[in-house]
């Protein structure tokens, strides 16, 4: 057994360092958490100047403003938004009628458009391209190429489109589970092999620095386990596993269609929103931390300090684990309007969209209701003036329209790689960076956590934007949206390290800078003299 470890160490260590890569970010030890909080000029972090804002206007009167998260849920219960929640005051909960007439039932906290009235719900559900390239793969598989009717020709190149690209996806997919698989069974069996070395059922980290050995063999071990205690690579498996059972039921599992859980046909029969009124269902974690960043509870203690003291949440479940459909992102976008929305997060997006059409009539739908929307920018490392990521707030044009912003994810420290090395960009489609590496916000069950991603961003922006429609409730989402970017502390001859290349930051993001909330009332106090 020692030889064998002897023989894969080196590759196991390799691999380790790999994966640890794609997992762990350059935060500080002494800036993790919500540092989104945190003030450069202050504390040396690259946050949005929260507590600043709050100790500079106490007497600032700031009045209660809607938020829309558009997620897969929000844990309603959780301790530390109690009393940050949008409640509809024109229904009585649990009596089975629609009383505000919105053509909802029940919906106190929101809606969710990804179940049915018996409690059944969706969980898993398919990307974009799998619901695209199925009923094509049904149809075109067995059919000779040369009898494909004129009529025919362009569906059947979208086949071959869709087909290459998933089986591309397909042998990536088995690639990365390979590599998973090897890293998951070395740190499995040194696990094993330290346990029964050291006589115990369990690791105890101390036990693991303390231990010695005369045997070489026994010592890479034990620096094997401890490396990847360090790295977090105990954390990536975790998720690792989540990721390729995810992906494998769900995501790229053309046998998999939970779609007939929502009751569509009967909720259009009866004349009412399909779905139901759950929020809360299948542990929400990515809407719930979403909904702390924006509006948790400050100074109580516990969970975290969210960015907007008024915030009110409004919950919008419909984003599965797995890509969101167009027409659930178009109905919550109108329900967010038509129930007083002032502000919509959308941490989501995808690479097709089918029925976009949908989805821009009702950005367009928001923008005539003054609505501001905030959009994450995406995870992929992409520019998405090249790569689409829908949906799209330019709409077709240079730019976003007046009432979207797309969020990038920068790390704590203004440096050579401020943007986060994962976050998505385009000097046309992106417009502002904010934090999005180790955020400490709220998940399911009461419990806090740290995620990365634009997903954490785009709320740090939304936070703002509710604190400045609160405190200056006659500016438009255009306004708020000007006054965030002019509050960005940008520099446009800063450079970059990117993708292996030195890079001006103004050829990545349209305001290369991160808003501030007190530069941000300080603006808003001016334009309102």
């Amino acid at each position: 057994m020692k030889s064998v470890f002897g023989i894969v160490l080196s590759l196991a260590f390799s691999i380790a360092t790999i994966h640890a890569q794609e997992i762990e970010f350059s935060t500080p030890q002494d800036f993790q958490g919500d540092w989104f909080n945190l003030n450069p000029e202050e504390d040396q972090v690259y946050g949005v100047s929260v507590y600043r804002a709050y100790k500079y206007f106490t007497e600032l009167e700031i009045e209660p403003v809607i938020v829309a998260v558009i997620d897969d849920g929000v844990d309603v219960y959780h301790p530390d938004l109690q009393g940050k929640l949008w409640t509809n005051t024109g229904e009585i909960p649990g009596n089975g009628i629609d009383d505000d007439g919105n053509g909802y039932i029940d919906d106190v906290y929101g809606w969710n458009f990804l179940g049915n009235p018996d409690g059944e719900n969706i969980g898993g559900a398919n990307m974009e391209l799998v619901r695209l390239y199925r009923p094509l793969k049904e149809k075109y598989e067995d059919v000779d190429p040369e009898s494909i009717s004129k009529s025919d020709k362009k569906e059947y190149a979208k086949y071959l489109e869709y087909s290459d690209v998933y089986n591309e996806k397909m042998t990536e997919l088995n690639d990365e589970f390979a590599q998973y698989a090897q890293l998951a069974a070395l740190y499995q069996g040194a696990s094993a092999y330290m346990k029964d070395l050291m006589g115990t059922s369990e690791l105890v980290l101390n036990d693991l620095i303390n231990f010695e050995s005369e045997e070489e063999s026994d010592l890479q071990v034990r620096d094997f386990l401890l490396m990847a205690e360090r790295e977090g690579l105990k954390d990536y498996l975790t998720e690792g596993n989540s990721y390729f059972e995810s992906a494998i039921e769900y995501h790229y599992n053309l046998d998999f269609n939970p779609r007939s859980i929502v009751n569509e046909e009967e909720a259009a029969r009866l004349n009412t929103g399909y779905g139901n009124n759950m929020v809360w269902a299948e542990e929400p974690n990515h809407g719930t931390h979403v909904a702390g960043i924006i509006g948790a509870v400050r100074n109580n203690g516990v969970g975290i300090n969210g960015v907007a003291k008024n915030a009110r949440i409004m919950s919008l479940r419909a984003v599965p684990d797995g890509d969101e459909r167009d027409e659930d992102i178009a109905l919550a976008i109108r329900y967010a309007v038509d129930n007083g929305a002032r502000v919509i997060n959308m941490s989501f997006g995808k690479g097709y969209s089918p029925r976009k059409d949908l989805v821009e009539d009702a950005i367009k739908y928001a923008a005539e209701h003054d609505v501001l929307m905030i959009h994450a920018a995406g995870n992929d490392a992409e520019n998405n003036d090249k790569v689409k990521n829908y949906p799209d707030g330019t709409l077709g044009r240079r730019k976003s329209i007046d009432n979207w912003i797309t969020v990038a994810a920068s790390e704590p420290i203004n440096d050579s790689v401020f943007i986060a090395e994962f976050s998505n960009y385009g000097r046309r489609s992106v417009d502002i960076l904010a934090p999005g590496v180790d955020i400490l916000s709220l998940v399911s069950d009461n419990e806090i956590k740290e995620y990365s991603g634009t997903s954490m961003a785009a709320p740090v922006v939304s936070g703002i934007a509710t604190v400045i429609r609160g405190a200056y409730p006659n500016l438009s989402a255009k306004e708020v949206k000007e006054i965030i970017f002019l509050s960005a502390q940008a520099d446009k001859k800063k450079k970059i390290n990117f993708q292996g290349d030195e890079v001006k930051l103004k050829k990545l993001i349209r305001n290369p800078g991160v808003p501030s909330l007190f530069m941000c009332l300080v603006i808003a106090e001016m334009k309102s003299k």
